[in-house]
Parts: C-alpha cells; structure tokens; sequence
C-alpha cells in the first residue's frame, strides 16, 4: 500500500518521541516540508527512560509459546516483571485475549520474520545517523545473556539459536569464564553467553542530537502543542492544537500510546495499550562492560556514562502515566542478587514511560482506513527505539511512492483496526 496519487509536499508529523522524529527525518530528506508537533516536550511518553536496545537480530513478538503461563505464575510476587492493575476494563480485557491468540508457534515465526524484514539493515540506519551527527554515544561490543542455572541458559540460548542470532564463540559461559567475561556480576549468574554485534546507546542523548539535526535542517519542531482533532478533507490535513493550527498535505500520528485517542477523532480504534516499562540508574563499581539481560529476573543492565540504567517490567492498568514507586522496587529486589557493588539506595533518575502494545506485537505503520491522508506509525512495542529509523524509512517510502509493497502490507494498520463507537465505548 503507497500514498495515494500525488506525493504530498508538506507533512505535519504528531508525536516528538524518537519514533516521530525518525519520520521526520527521512521525509524532510526525501524533500518534503515536515513540522513536528509534541504536546509536552521532545522524547517524552517512551522515548528517554529504555534502556538503549539496539539489537535487529534479536526481535521477536513478545506473544510467544508459554509466555502466558509464565507471566501467570509471577503475577503473585511482588518483584514479578508482570503486574495488572484492576480494574482492567474492556480495552485491555480485549488486548489480553487476542495476545493469547497470538501466543503460538504459527504466530511467533511470522512475527519474528516480519519484524526482521523491518529491521533489516538497521545497523547501517543507525551508522548513517551517527555520520550525520546524531550519537547515542553507543556500546557495540554485543549483550550478555546471564542466568541463575546452566538448564535456564541453554533453553534460552537454544531460542535465540532458532532466531539465527549470532551466538559468541563457546557458547554457553559458567564460573571462571562467565565472571572473566563480565566481572560486575556476581555469583548469583551462574551461566550466561554472549550475543555479538548489538548495540545499546543512551536514547535520551540520541533524541537530543536527533532533534537538534532535525532543526540544523530546517524541519519545525514545537513543544507544548496539545493536539484537539485532526481534520482530514478537500485533498488537505488540518491539526489543531493548543498551540495553533496547522496545515499540511498530509498527517502522521506517530504519538505512541496517544495515537489511540487521535485515531478514535477519526471515526476509528486500534487495540493499542500501554504497557509500562520503568527504569533508574544507580553506580556500580565495577560497572558492566556492555549491556547485560538478566534472563530469569526479566531486567536490563545498560551502562550508560559511569552510572548503569536498570529497567524492566511490564505493567498494565488505565492509568497510562501513574508512577508507582514499589513497580521500582520490585526491579531491585529481581536485580539486586546479580549485581555487585550496586548503590540501590541511591537510584536516580526513576522514570516510567507507556510503551504502545498492540496485540500481534507488530507495529502499525501506514494510512489510516478511510482517511489515505493520515498515516499511522506507533504500535513498536519495545522496539522503539530500534525499529525508529527503519519506520522513519517506510514512511518516507509510503509517502513518495517508493516503499516495499510487501513490507507495507505486512504493517498496514487495517489488521488492527475498526469503527470506533461512542456509544460503546461510553457503555465501558
């Protein structure tokens, strides 16, 4: 699926997150006139506070074989990865259902193919951007899986197998070799392995340098606008917001979790939920040496400077933005048994941030139904960060003609999408 007829000239992109700011970036390469518009300010939602995954040979949709009861038999522990909030509502009720579905075999190998489709080459995206002075300032010496036993590993290590992930030599690493290869661990890792060749960079740094490359380019940014409809008629796009309105040949809702709410102006709804990720940093000495996963504790050690950002779980409930401090502490006490020398006491920089879910755990990119100017671009999952410049690249490819047809289906949003009804949706 392409734009229609005549590519458009000028875009009004919705969303400052990174994923918002990738788009912008190949359109305004592509030629076009493109503003930026961010109701808070730029990277907020779900863009900073990740923990900087950079790793294309490792995507897979969450919804996998025995996932399901996995994060069932946690749900009871305070420092599980998985926590649902009542009252759920029908919204998540609905997501849940369909992720249940999606929880095969069938389903996870199309998945997974079809996010490496989108992640292809992304290693080059990412270069090209550094080349044009937007650094993360990234780590690209690979990840350590650890485990609390060699059976967790090898299973572990045997599903990254299927997904041809490039695999260190040696395989799976236990005592001496393990702690040789990551001394800021502590016995608690018992076996582990590496993965080579992923990334992991600062993504509140890379936004920073993304925006400012965005601006050196003559692309409009601007902070503070509230989107209050989205008007799409007569061969035009009309935004308005609290900052103004404006005008464009076409529109991308690319605003995370909020783009649900936007679609729904047009007569639409997508199954799109929040799932919220929190994350910290604390000092550690030594720190980890690269990004370390902490396979049984569902945990993420980036080092980051001389500090390291520990992220992890999922939570959902209604309240997209509520911080809840012991989702934070249930982080710590999963970390704590792996990490040596951590100061747990003194965390700073706690976020949390509403990563948009849709139930296949594919991300949606392409026109909205009914509306062949307003294009969607949201749906990343926790492959934002990741899957920005690929996306940015398939928007861009939408809007001047030029994109995969292949690829495009397999993202076009119709899979997730339908009539939005007011008056069902009050009756929720």
């Amino acid at each position: 699926m392409t734009f229609p007829d005549t590519p458009p000239s000028t875009v009004t992109i919705i969303g400052g997150g990174v994923v918002g700011l990738a788009c912008a970036h190949y359109l305004s390469g592509a030629g076009l006139r493109v503003t930026v518009l961010e109701r808070d300010r730029l990277g907020s939602g779900a863009s900073r506070g990740n923990a900087g995954e950079v790793c294309p040979d490792l995507v897979e949709p969450l919804a996998a074989p025995g996932v399901i009861g996995t994060a069932l038999r946690g749900l009871h522990r305070r420092d599980g990865a998985l926590a649902i909030h009542p009252p759920a509502g029908a919204e998540l009720l609905r997501f849940l259902v369909r992720f249940g579905m999606r929880a095969t075999s069938r389903h996870h190998a199309r998945g997974a193919a079809a996010l490496g489709a989108l992640a292809r080459g992304t290693f080059g995206l990412f270069e090209e951007l550094e080349a044009a002075g937007v650094d993360g300032e990234a780590h690209k010496d690979g990840f350590l899986f650890a485990f609390p036993s060699r059976e967790y590993a090898d299973g572990a290590l045997a599903a990254f197998r299927r997904l041809a992930a490039p695999i260190a030599p040696g395989g799976v690493l236990e005592g001496a070799r393990l702690a040789a290869a990551e001394p800021s661990l502590t016995e608690g890792a018992r076996a582990g392995f590496v993965v080579e060749r992923q990334w992991s960079l600062d993504p509140s740094l890379f936004v920073d340098r993304l925006a400012e490359r965005l601006r050196s380019d003559g692309v409009e940014l601007v902070e503070g606008a509230r989107v209050s409809s989205i008007v799409d008629r007569s061969g035009r796009t009309e935004v308005r917001t609290s900052a103004g309105t404006f005008r464009a040949d076409t529109v991308v809702i690319a605003a995370g979790i909020g783009s649900r709410e936007l679609v729904r102006g047009l007569g639409r709804d997508i199954d799109l939920v929040a799932g919220k990720g929190y994350s910290f940093s604390v000092a550690a000495e030594p720190p980890p040496s690269r990004l370390v996963h902490l396979g049984a504790a569902k945990v993420v050690l980036t080092p980051m400077g001389k500090r390291v950002r520990v992220a992890g779980t999922m939570e959902f409930e209604r309240d997209a933005d509520r911080f809840r401090q012991r989702r934070i502490e249930a982080i710590v006490a999963a970390a704590r048994p792996y990490l040596r020398h951590a100061d747990w006491d003194d965390r700073q920089e706690e976020w949390v941030g509403p990563r948009p879910m849709t139930p296949d755990g594919l991300p949606l990119i392409g026109p909205v139904p009914g509306h062949p100017r307003v294009l969607l671009a949201t749906g990343h999952n926790m492959l934002g960060l990741m899957l920005a410049p690929a996306t940015g690249r398939l928007v861009a490819g939408l809007l001047t003609g030029t994109a995969d047809p292949r690829l495009s289906s397999t993202f076009a949003p119709v899979r997730n999408i339908r009539r939005y009804s007011w008056r069902v949706h009050g009756a929720c």
